[in-house]
Formats: structure tokens, C-alpha cells, sequence
């Protein structure tokens, strides 16, 4: 089963640190490492920094995260819960007693939240349905506390935005509990203010927040020039990371910058080969997406439908939403190639996915009406 919660990965994988500490020039040379997928040497510097400042809030969380994603990387899905649970169960005593010795200090208490609330992504991962609300409620309570308490704290409003803006979206339940439990403004208007808040001016935080503003301006709510803007941040400061790479790519597609585009499409194929194995069948479809997507704008309509089988048929990732885009563009294709009931047939599969996702709208309105470019 494809995840439908395209914002859980993100909720809690924030640092959320506003003040200035002891050693977070050391753990910025890890944070770096690890988002350029160099998380061995990652998990190195902070072996060491955990010794070095253990009272810096960044470090511990860091240090798990930075293992989560080596994991993420090498090993099967339930080898990467087990450990992030029992990563997880270690660092929060350790906030809890750096809040007792530094109560005024709320850092602590938002990276305590962050920590309890990524106990919710371990659940989610098992598909713990009442043990992803329990955890996810508690950790949020607290991060939404120290927020309230502290507006100075920008990199805070990433996590807010997440829930505004996902539970702006959703259905009638989930609405009634971001307001009724957290007190949340369920909007995705207000929701996008305050991670585009974080993405300009968060100290940490910038990271996640412009990657969330491309997944959301490509595959939720198009807005293809600021997909561009931040996606071409994101691959200048982590020019190693496939991820982001892919998120350029489609940004140049979707504004039509085709040499660009076919330049990126090029670093991509490079690229693969020196992904782990785990990451070759997770990026393997969104490759083959990526040059299908090329290969329609350039209406090479059978090279883009051999791509789309590839995508299709060998999809491996975690989130749904390119294998979405990839069943749309296919009804597409069969559409202007006159061969309606196959476009209806990947129309309806991309429909079945229920990912909220703007292809969902799309081959809802194609499935009525056949596409015509």
C-alpha cells in the first residue's frame, strides 16, 4: 500500500532551532552531509558531537534523523522502524533533562515534541493507525505550546503549515480535528503563508519547507514558476541528492525549458548508478516518469509511453504521487491517440489512489471529457 500522507516524512524531520549553540557549525557540516546522501559521514560527525555539545538541542535529533535516512537507504523497511523507534526511545529522556536543566528554554522542549511525534511516523510506517494519532497528538501539543509562547521562532512554523495546509485539503473529519484538537486553521492558504515563512527565514528549517513548496507548486496546487525558484535552490546547496534533482528536472519540464530540461534529464541517468540498491528501486520509476514526461512535451508519444510502462509496472517508492502523474500522462496519451477505453482504464487507476493530488482532479475531469492538448 502507497502512503496517502505525502507530508508525514517532513512533519517531524525539522530542526526546529532559532538560538545560537555551542557546536551547530559542526552540525551544519553533518546536516549537509546527510541531505548530499553522504550519511555515513554524517553519522560520524555526530558520534562525535553528541560528546562534544550534549547540550546543543540540534545534535540528538540530528542524529537520528541522519540514521533514519542511512537506513532508509540500506536496509529493509522494518530493520529502518526498529531502529528509528529505539534511536527515538533514547533521545527523549535526554530532553527531558536538558528541559530540567534549561527550563527556560523552549529549543528543547520543541525538539522533546519533535521527538515524540516522530514515534508517530514509526506507527504510521507499521500502519499503527491509533498509535499514529496518539504519538503525532502529543508531539504536536508541544511543539504548537512553545510556538504559541514563541513567535520568534520561525523554523516553528514549518510543522504548523504542514497540518494547516494537509488538513486544509481534507476531508470534513480531518478539518474538525486540526481544529478541535490542536487549534489549527484548517486552510491551505494559511497553511502555505507559514511554510513559505519557514522557507525564507527559517535558520534550519529552510531545507524542508522548500522542499515541501516544490512537491506542493508540481503535485498538488501547480504554480510552476515558484517550483522552479525554490527546486533550483535546493539542487545549488545538495547537488548530490536524487530527490531534488528529480524535483528540478520536472520544474524545467513544467516550464517548458526543454535544453535545460534534457541537460538535468542527462544528470539524473548519471546519477542513478551510484545509488544504493534500496534507492535504485524507489527512483528507478521516477527516472522513467521524468524522460516520459520529456518525451510527450516532445510528442514522441511511443517513446514516452515505453518510459511510463517502466514507471508504471516497477514502482517502488513510498509515496504514490509520481506513480499518479505517471497513470494520468498515460490516459493522455491514449486519449490523443484516439484509444479512449485505455484512457479511462489509467484515468480511473490514478483516481483509485486517493492521494489528493492535482492529477486526482485532472483524470477526474478526463474520465468525463477526453484530453486534447
Amino acid at each position: 500500500m502507497k502512503s496517502k500522507f505525502p507530508y508525514f516524512n517532513l512533519l517531524y524531520l525539522v530542526c526546529l532551532l532559532n538560538a545560537q549553540y555551542s557546536g551547530d557549525e559542526v552540525i551544519w557540516k553533518a546536516v549537509r552531509s546527510f541531505y548530499n546522501y553522504d550519511t555515513g559521514n554524517a553519522i560520524s560527525i555526530l558520534n562525535d558531537a553528541k560528546s562534544d555539545y550534549p547540550e546543543n538541542p540540534t545534535v540528538h535529533l540530528t542524529w537520528v534523523a541522519a540514521r533514519w535516512l542511512h537506513s532508509q537507504a540500506h536496509d529493509p523497511l522494518d530493520v529502518t522502524w526498529h531502529m528509528l523507534s529505539e534511536d527515538i526511545d533514547l533521545v527523549i529522556p535526554i530532553y527531558n533533562e536538558l528541559i530540567d536543566k534549561f527550563p527556560d528554554d523552549p529549543n528543547y522542549k520543541l525538539y522533546l515534541g519533535s521527538a515524540i511525534g516522530l514515534k508517530a511516523r514509526v506507527s504510521l510506517g507499521r500502519k499503527e493507525w491509533l498509535n499514529t494519532l496518539l504519538w503525532g497528538y502529543r508531539g504536536f501539543k508541544i511543539i504548537l505550546n512553545v510556538a504559541e509562547k514563541n513567535p520568534e521562532i520561525i523554523d516553528a512554523q514549518l510543522p504548523l503549515g504542514i497540518v494547516e495546509y494537509y488538513s486544509g485539503m481534507s476531508n470534513s473529519f480531518v478539518r474538525w480535528a486540526a481544529s478541535g484538537m490542536f487549534g489549527l486553521n484548517p486552510s491551505t492558504v494559511s497553511g502555505e503563508k507559514k511554510i513559505l515563512k519557514a522557507a525564507e527565514k527559517g535558520q534550519w528549517s529552510w531545507i524542508e519547507a522548500k522542499g515541501t513548496l516544490v512537491f506542493m507548486h508540481l503535485w498538488i496546487d501547480p504554480k510552476p514558476k515558484f517550483a522552479l525558484l525554490f527546486s533550483h535552490d535546493l539542487v545549488s546547496n545538495f547537488p548530490r541528492r536524487y530527490y531534488y534533482r528529480v524535483l528540478y528536472t520536472e520544474s524545467l519540464l513544467n516550464n517548458y525549458l526543454m535544453t535545460d530540461a534534457y541537460q538535468s534529464l542527462q544528470m539524473l541517468d548519471s546519477m542513478f548508478s551510484n545509488l544504493t540498491d534500496i534507492h535504485k528501486d524507489w527512483y528507478l520509476a521516477y527516472r522513467k516518469y521524468e524522460w516520459a514526461l520529456y518525451h510527450y512535451l516532445n510528442d514522441d508519444y511511443p517513446l514516452a509511453l515505453s518510459s511510463l510502462d517502466i514507471a508504471i509496472n516497477n514502482y517502488g517508492a513510498e509515496l504514490d504521487i509520481i506513480l499518479g502523474n505517471a497513470m494520468l500522462l498515460k490516459g493522455k496519451i491514449h486519449d490523443l491517440l484516439g484509444e479512449r477505453n485505455s484512457a479511462i482504464k489509467y484515468y480511473s487507476q490514478c483516481i483509485q489512489l486517493d492521494n489528493y493530488s492535482y492529477a486526482m482532479k485532472e483524470a477526474e475531469q478526463y474520465i468525463k471529457k477526453p484530453f486534447r492538448k
